[in-house]
């Protein structure tokens, strides 16, 4: 009995589907229907249009902010390899300088080591000769 129940109510949703269809139908097909079809043609081709055209400006926006982020990049790539130049040039500068007051200060104190001994020398030969006269 159930399945009876079933069968028929499914016919019942077949039956109105296929009036709905031929309905629909017949409406598409009348002269109103069809300027109902046509408006919504001349709709959806508007919205694709301006789909089309939203599509375009969100490209072109992104092309131009990347371009202007790559430019950005490449100035800022520019500062650095400056920066590193100047530095570099500092530090050789600061290296030079303090090479220089080592070798100075290296120099002075040999000749100063130098003086010391020879006068140490002189010393010992003056109390060498004191002691022999």
């Amino acid at each position: 009995m159930n399945k009876n129940n079933d069968n028929s109510s499914k016919g019942w949703i077949l039956g109105f589907g296929l009036l709905a269809g031929i309905a629909v139908g017949y409406y598409l097909n009348s002269n109103e229907g069809r300027a109902a079809r046509r408006k919504a043609q001349v709709r959806f081709d508007e919205y694709g249009n301006q789909i089309s055209e939203y599509g375009h400006q969100v490209s072109q926006q992104v092309s131009e902010r990347a371009n202007q982020l790559s430019e950005d990049a490449k100035h800022k790539l520019q500062e650095g390899k400056q920066w590193a130049g100047e530095t570099a040039d500092s530090l050789k500068s600061t290296i030079n300088e303090k090479a220089t007051a080592l070798r100075t200060g290296a120099a002075d104190t040999v000749e100063s080591v130098e003086n010391s001994f020879k006068r140490g020398v002189n010393k010992a030969k003056a109390s060498i000769e004191g002691k022999k006269a």
